[in-house]
């Protein structure tokens, strides 16, 4: 396989490994913590707060599936498998990885343009945790995007 290629699909799977387990982390064990990012100060006493807190810890668990997942492939990668080593194999599961980093921030968008927090809806998105999500998130889909790219054209 081609240095380039390699290297770009390095990169994409520890960038995927560290920011899915971040978010499993925090979506999974913080759930109190996420949930006060989406849920204004005003409506924390209210039974919503802990339904979305609890709603939450599924967004934690997806992210869990895609961290084992790039992590699995990385260790294939480090440790001379044979597995997935085709470069259109490799090019496949990044662009899943793309598509999942760009799920998270794309939501955001119509939030985002639409004046973000209105009274008690919505969330911020230029500011706090929302918008290191909504940039990591962004800058994920383009690592993994341009190593696709090189996987499948060099």
């Amino acid at each position: 396989m081609n240095l380039i290629p390699n290297i770009a699909y390095i990169i994409a799977l520890v960038a995927s490994v560290l920011w899915f387990a971040s978010a499993f982390r925090y979506f999974g064990f913080q759930q109190f913590a996420a949930a006060k990012v989406l849920i204004p100060h005003s409506q924390r006493t209210s039974p919503i707060f802990l339904t979305t807190a609890a709603s939450i810890r599924f967004l934690g668990g997806m992210n869990g599936a895609f961290a084992l997942l790039s992590g699995l492939l990385l260790i294939a990668l480090i440790s001379g498998s044979s597995l997935f080593a085709d470069p259109l194999e490799r090019t496949g599961l990044v662009l899943i990885l793309a598509t999942a980093h760009f799920s998270q921030f794309v939501f955001n968008m119509p939030i985002l343009l639409n004046g973000e927090r209105q009274g008690d809806s919505y969330w911020y998105v230029r500011s706090g945790p929302m918008l290191f999500i909504f940039v990591v998130d962004v800058v994920a889909t383009l690592l993994c995007c341009l190593a696709a790219i090189t996987l499948a054209f060099m």
